[in-house]
């Protein structure tokens, strides 16, 4: 007569122990899975976020450059043309092809940092007239989150004095490089100093 082998029966399914068993490695490689699904979001925001301030920073770089480059001097040597402190800069511009302006592009143009720590241009149409009703000033945010600005000017030398830079600049010819440095409210942001050679002085047109 054959004996049956001793031993547990297999045809009832999984034992107790060995459910619980697995439904614990289920758990660990759950938890394994949203513990990657929540590190891959935040690196996607973190890079979403960084893309979007390089985009801004860029962006900025480019209209100040554009603009700095092309100060106008004065046509009235009575009138500076361009009156700048150390966190405030007005000049006369062309402003870019495709600005959202009136068929003058030539205007007044100031920039600064506002109460809301932000970076703000503010232009309005350069007259050679004078007019009873002021221009309507338009405003564009380059950068918000700014804590301040610093402006810087570069002045050329004569008389055995070489060239510096100054806090202050009035003027009707632009100087000979315009430089901006920018402190903003997060400090872990850095920015490189804006250095631009405007193009035009009274006697080249």
């Amino acid at each position: 007569m054959k004996v049956p082998p001793q031993g547990p029966n297999r045809d009832g399914g999984f034992t107790l122990m060995e459910t619980l068993v697995a439904l614990v490695v289920l758990g660990f490689v759950v938890a394994g899975l949203a513990q990657g699904l929540r590190f891959g979001v935040a690196a996607w925001n973190r890079q979403a976020r960084s893309i979007d301030r390089d985009g801004a920073l860029d962006a900025t770089d480019r209209t100040l450059r554009t603009l700095f480059a092309a100060m106008v001097p004065a046509g009235d040597p009575q009138s500076p043309a361009i009156v700048g402190s150390r966190d405030r800069l007005a000049f006369v511009a062309d402003l870019p092809v495709g600005a959202p302006v009136t068929p003058i592009r030539l205007s007044d143009t100031v920039v600064g940092v506002d109460g809301a720590h932000r970076l703000v241009l503010r232009w309005t149409p350069h007259l050679h007239a004078r007019v009873l009703t002021p221009a309507i000033a338009q405003e564009a945010v380059l950068l918000p989150g700014v804590d301040g600005v610093t402006f810087a000017y570069y002045r050329a030398g004569g008389q055995g004095h070489p060239g510096a830079w100054t806090d202050r600049w009035q003027g009707v010819d632009p100087p000979l490089l315009v430089r901006m440095h920018i402190e903003f409210r997060n400090h872990a942001l850095h920015w490189p100093d804006l250095i631009v050679a405007p193009e035009r002085r009274q006697d080249v047109e």
